[in-house]
């Protein structure tokens, strides 16, 4: 919203909350809603002056009013002079306001201080008007009676524009945590998937040092052995080479972890608000996917994960698989059995094959397999599921399935590896 529309969105509330009044002490003076209105627009729009909304305020409700009371045949002069007493209201606000917070307060507005200075204008500047009315009347209106009711009134809505004005930061902390917490689940996600990933080059970095290790053992045998100097230098490069690979491999590594990872990582988390982050997730990416699944969490115990981005991931990866395998309904249940914490997700997809439930867990292999492109997955998600369950959480992992009905993963985790107490 620009400048003007916001202007016009000022003139046009301010105008319209001044038709909401009533007459008092005597005619023509009224007290309406309008200074309520006025003084949220000050509050809340930070980037206008508040001077500069007092003034658009001051403009757009007198002339209002006078236009609605030229259609009631009212004689111009008359009109007018009825009107007049209502600008010196907002001039008077607008000189105190300016006056209380640059001579006064010395500081910004904020929700703390904002209610006393609404105050004192607003009773000065009733006060204000109601003697310019006396002067066009030819009287003196002020009495201590009327007085007190004007402090009562300046005081009510005082009241109404900080209750509104609290609930409007309320709600607007509650939309800004509600994002934070969005943002957040979606760094987690993000970083559980980095964690993965770096699992897996880490892994590879240490199959590239065995090669380096194996080509300069070759080379330095080739020195002995009658071999052309080219082959042996090329048994040298290999080894070189894969050095250098490793160490980028590992500066990379570090970067990332350091970086990335490190800023995301909060020390450790409940497993039920990990399976409720991955739940979420994965119904976001089915989503995108046009792909329509139930997915139910049943939570019967708690405990707290450090690893999480770990346990991230072996969610991840179970709940996919279902929903990737065609299961129209997935039933994640955490509970406890003897010693154990136990997650069991269940899905009622197209199942696995007898032949293929011994080498799910083998890495490299997969199912999932693009017919328009010939690319098959590369097969990581169940292997690293198993490493990640039997070498970071001491757990186990076993499977059953049915084909045509669906198939079901049992991880069974010690309790001593989390250092819960079972309940």
């Amino acid at each position: 919203m620009n400048r003007i529309e916001k202007t016009l969105l000022i003139a046009v509330c301010v105008s319209l909350a001044s038709q909401v009044k009533f007459d008092f002490i005597t005619e023509g003076f009224v007290i309406a809603m309008s200074v309520t209105v006025m003084a949220i627009f000050i509050y809340c729009y930070e980037d206008f002056s508040a001077v500069y909304v007092i003034f658009c305020s001051g403009f757009c409700s007198p002339l209002l009013r006078f236009l609605l009371e030229l259609s009631k045949d009212s004689a111009f002069s008359d009109t007018l002079l009825l009107v007049l007493p209502d600008v010196s209201f907002f001039l008077t606000f607008a000189l105190w306001y300016t006056v209380i917070y640059r001579y006064v307060i010395k500081k910004p507005r904020d929700i703390r201080n904002f209610p006393y200075v609404i105050f004192v204008c607003d009773f000065l500047s009733n006060l204000m008007e109601l003697a310019v009315r006396g002067v066009i009347q030819g009287n003196n209106l002020i009495d201590a009676q009327d007085v007190t009711w004007i402090l009562f009134i300046a005081l009510c809505r005082t009241i109404l524009t900080q209750t509104i004005l609290l609930a409007l930061e309320t709600y607007s902390s509650l939309l800004l945590r509600q994002e934070h917490d969005r943002e957040y689940r979606r760094l987690l996600v993000q970083a559980s998937i980095f964690e993965s990933e770096l699992y897996v080059m880490e892994k590879n970095a240490a199959e590239i040092e065995d090669i380096m290790k194996t080509a300069f053992g070759l080379h330095q045998e080739m020195k002995e052995m009658p071999v052309p100097a080219d082959v042996k230098r090329k048994g040298l490069y290999i080894a070189k080479t894969a050095h250098e690979v490793k160490g980028d491999y590992l500066n990379i590594i570090s970067v990332l972890k350091g970086v990335f990872i490190s800023d995301v990582d909060r020390g450790n988390m409940r497993m039920s608000d990990l399976m409720k982050v991955e739940k979420a997730n994965v119904q976001s990416l089915l989503k995108d996917r046009g792909i329509d699944v139930d997915m139910t969490l049943r939570m019967k115990t708690d405990f707290h994960v450090k690893n999480y981005f770990k346990m991230m991931s072996v969610i991840r990866n179970l709940l996919m698989n279902a929903a990737e395998a065609g299961a129209g309904k997935i039933q994640a249940v955490l509970d406890v059995e003897g010693e154990n914490f136990v997650l069991t997700v269940k899905d009622n997809g197209k199942g696995i094959s007898p032949d293929s439930l011994g080498t799910i867990f083998l890495e490299g292999f997969s199912t999932k397999f693009n017919e328009k492109t010939g690319d098959m997955q590369r097969g990581m998600g169940l292997s690293l599921v198993k490493e990640y369950v039997e070498i970071f959480f001491k757990g186990n992992i076993s499977v059953s399935s049915v084909p045509g009905q669906g198939t079901e993963f049992v991880i069974r985790f010690p309790g001593e590896a989390f250092g819960e107490d079972l309940v």
